[in-house]
C-alpha cells in the first residue's frame, strides 16, 4: 500500500512534519480503508463459514488497533520533531 506519490509530496515539503503527515495520511487510510471496510459481514462472500469470518474479524479488529497505535506514535513524533524550530 506504498503510494510513491505520497512519499513525493511528503518530500517535496522538505520538512520532518510533511514526512510525517503523510506516514499519518497512509495510517488513516490503512484503517479505515482496506481493514474497516472488511469487519462488515455484508462485504464477504454469503457462503464464507460464520466462524470463519468472527475469526477475521478478530485479527483485523487487532490491526485496527495496531494501526491506532502506529497513529499515536506518528503523532508524537510530529509534536516532538515536526515543527520548524
Amino acid at each position: 500500500m506504498d503510494n510513491p506519490g505520497d512519499r513525493a509530496k511528503a518530500g517535496a515539503h522538505g520538512t520532518i512534519g510533511g514526512i510525517l503527515a503523510s506516514a499519518l495520511n497512509m495510517e488513516d487510510q490503512i484503517s479505515s480503508g482496506a481493514y474497516e471496510d472488511y469487519l462488515q459481514r455484508s462485504n464477504w462472500p454469503a457462503q464464507l463459514d460464520d466462524e470463519v469470518f468472527h475469526e477475521i474479524r478478530k485479527r483485523l479488529t487487532t490491526l485496527i488497533e495496531d494501526t491506532k497505535r502506529h497513529r499515536a506514535i506518528i503523532e508524537a513524533l510530529v509534536r516532538d520533531y515536526g515543527q520548524s524550530k
